[in-house]
């Protein structure tokens, strides 16, 4: 199943989106598209990497270009202990 959430800046998406995936027993990949423009979406970003390793999510960060971006597929080994850099 694919979920698509959406909503403003700091509305809440990324909590909601977390909930969901949490309660299924399927693998946990996020991909996390903001970019980082000053030192405030920094600190937001690294936040969000901490709480995301904690719930062990696969991170994939990709602030552009989603269409270089290689997804996992179904069955697929996990993609590491980190995020993954974003296909350029």
């Amino acid at each position: 199943m694919l979920t698509l959430v959406i909503g403003g800046a700091a509305s809440g998406k990324s909590a909601y989106a977390e909930s969901l995936v949490l309660k299924t027993g399927l693998p946990r990949y996020y991909l996390a598209t903001m970019q980082v423009w000053d030192a405030e979406c920094a600190a937001r970003v690294e936040k969000h990497r901490k709480m995301r390793a904690e719930k062990q999510f696969e991170t994939l960060e990709c602030p552009l270009h989603l269409d270089h971006l290689a997804l996992p597929g179904r069955g697929d080994r996990p993609l590491g202990r980190h995020r993954q850099p974003c296909g350029q």
